[in-house]
């Protein structure tokens, strides 16, 4: 006879708690319990409750191995039979035994319906660390039931991989939102709809009026960042930043030779650079940057109201004079093409032709950011991450704990940069390196993110291993908040990121017009459905949990505990250098200060 004491923890989360009855089997190693129930009178395990209950074991097991936990509803007298179950989120169990230390047992999932639960208690352990024949026998379960249960399918050919299932409803309950933060974001949705449909913008085709008539969709909803957007979109120097510290700061790179499709002229760029100097001179100097969007040539566009739109492939070349002054554009090639029809824009240009030119990249950077560096970066690719680590990793496992163009030309877009897709882009410090933009000034996205980088780098030793999972989880916490959190301030106002063009890129220069202007950008409607779903994915809705903290306690050694409170005090760091340095600017950068990082892509 042995007597031992089991506390449980269930979350308090909406609907966590259960009526089922539940039992647990103590496994050891010298044999194991039968199920042993957990009673009390009256609803035990509600919601956010600790609970202790004595059990006695008729034989003495060993020393302890395993926790199995047992659900099923509890029985009632026919002919009503049992009731249907209930869903039940266990944070976790410990149990006492009569000598030696209490032993805690992680769960933090949900258990739907009738069935069994293996828990290992909560020292994190490799393989070849499994000793006895029972854990090595309950990893290869746990993994073999893993990849039954998260199976891998081909959604579009040339896509990442993801998970095999049709719809959300039918995904398991611990990898879906939680009930609130479900509930809030089709609140948020729905009141954002209703809005501009009373407004009587969300039904209109036609074009916008003027550009002061766009201004009505601020009354929707706004930020500082999107108030500052509307009054400096034209400007050169804020269009160059955004290059920088805009929604997709992943194109610029040092430009040492211009590109033979680009024939960009000493004549064309001596307005900017001034004079005693020549284009390869500042191409010597490093002192060039080019953003090229070449991957949209001859992408497929979409159909919107009936209309076909329009895309261009366009090539920027940039300009820091060195020791001071902004980022500037110095010339702009809307095609790959060059030629008579696919003329130079130039600053020096007609105000509208410029204009226009530069709107015709933002609407690039719309397009490659949405599908290449937002949705493939850090959408599909996280997925990939997680459904890797659910297949190969068990849950005591030490990685495992760490945890305008359509459907069409965005598939097209995926499908290409898939193909030219590799490592060092996804790794920060190589990424930088790669493009040569260690040393620009102002570029916030790069400063910040190395900061939270913070890791060593080749995955035959355990550098390579830190430099993996370092990638994994910058990847799904800080990148994404990057090229996520600001849609909403730099879409608000539409001119500065138009989803879709409605007129072909310009062929000749000098006939540029207000009104043409207008009707290149998108329709009322479709501005609309842009602002609202941007909208919703800028904002949390709700369960926030900030980069670096941790409510399920999966570890319960000293170490790896020191080591978040460490990873903790650092992000603190981070934080009071980066709200310090957005005190004197005039727009600050936000989007990589670890409060606002959520944890992993949850948007």
């Amino acid at each position: 006879m042995a007597e031992f004491r089991v506390r449980v923890s269930t979350g308090k989360a909406c609907g966590a708690g259960t009526w089922d009855k539940v039992s647990v089997t103590i496994v050891g190693t010298q044999g194991e319990s039968p199920p042993l129930p957990l009673d009390h009178l009256g609803k035990a395990f509600t919601a956010g409750s600790e609970e202790d209950f004595e059990v006695t074991l008729p034989q003495d097991v060993g020393r302890v191995l395993l926790l199995r936990v047992h659900k099923a509803p509890p029985a009632l007298p026919r002919p009503l039979g049992p009731l249907a179950p209930d869903a039940w989120f266990c944070r976790w169990f410990q149990l006492s035994p009569p000598r030696g230390a209490p032993l805690r047992f992680p769960c933090y999932q949900w258990l739907e319906g009738a069935g069994s639960l293996v828990l290992r208690e909560g020292a994190a352990k490799v393989s070849w660390a499994d000793h006895h024949p029972v854990l090595q026998q309950q990893r290869r379960e746990e993994l073999q039931a893993r990849q039954e249960m998260y199976q891998w399918k081909t959604y579009i050919p040339g896509w990442p991989h993801c998970l095999d299932e049709v719809t959300v409803k039918d995904l398991d309950l611990n990898i879906k939102y939680s009930k609130a933060k479900n509930t809030n974001f089709y609140l948020q949705g729905y009141s954002a709809f209703t809005e501009l449909k009373i407004k009587g913008l969300l039904d209109r085709k036609g074009l916008w009026r003027s550009l002061k008539e766009m201004r009505s969709i601020f009354d929707f909803r706004t930020t500082p960042a999107a108030e500052y957007v509307s009054e400096h979109w034209q400007e050169d120097a804020f269009f160059a930043s955004q290059f920088l510290n805009g929604l997709n700061p992943v194109l610029i790179h040092r430009c040492r030779h211009l590109p033979k499709n680009f024939p960009v002229t000493d004549a064309m760029v001596a307005p900017v650079l001034g004079p005693g100097t020549s284009l390869q001179a500042e191409l010597e100097r490093g002192s060039l940057f080019l953003v090229d969007h070449g991957i949209l040539s001859g992408i497929k566009t979409n159909v919107v109201n009936g209309r076909p739109q329009f895309s261009a492939a366009p090539m920027t070349l940039l300009y820091q004079r060195p020791g001071c002054g902004p980022l500037l554009p110095l010339a702009i090639q809307l095609s790959q093409t060059p030629g008579p029809n696919s003329p130079i824009f130039l600053p020096s240009d007609d105000k509208w032709d410029w204009l226009l030119a530069k709107t015709w990249v933002r609407n690039a950077e719309f397009s490659f950011h949405e599908a290449i560096t937002h949705l493939l970066h850090t959408h599909l690719l996280s997925e990939v991450f997680t459904l890797a680590t659910l297949h190969q990793l068990p849950h005591c496992h030490p990685l495992f704990k760490s945890t305008g163009l359509g459907i069409g030309g965005f598939s097209e877009l995926i499908q290409r940069n898939m193909e030219q897709l590799n490592y060092s882009v996804l790794c920060l410090p190589e990424d930088i390196r790669a493009r040569g933009v260690e040393d620009i000034p102002g570029y916030y996205y790069r400063d910040d993110g190395m900061q939270i980088w913070g890791m060593p780098s080749s995955l035959e030793t355990r550098e390579a291993l830190v430099q993996y999972v370092t990638m994994v989880i910058f990847t799904c916490s800080a990148k994404h908040s990057a090229v996520s959190a600001g849609q909403f301030d730099s879409c608000a106002w539409m001119p500065n990121l138009p989803s879709t063009m409605q007129l072909p890129p310009p062929t000749i220069k000098g006939q540029a017009r207000p009104e043409g202007f207008i009707a290149t950008l998108p329709p009322v409607n479709a501005t609309c459905d842009i602002v609202i779903a941007l909208w919703l994915l800028s904002k949390e809705p709700g369960d926030r949990r900030p980069l670096g903290t941790y409510p399920d306690e999966h570890f319960t050694e000293e170490a790896p505990r020191r080591s978040i409170a460490a990873f903790q005090s650092r992000l603190a760091q981070i934080s009071r250098g980066i709200q310090e340095r957005n005190r004197g600017l005039a727009l600050p950068y936000t989007y990589l200060d670890p409060p606002l990082i959520e944890n992993s892509v949850s948007i």
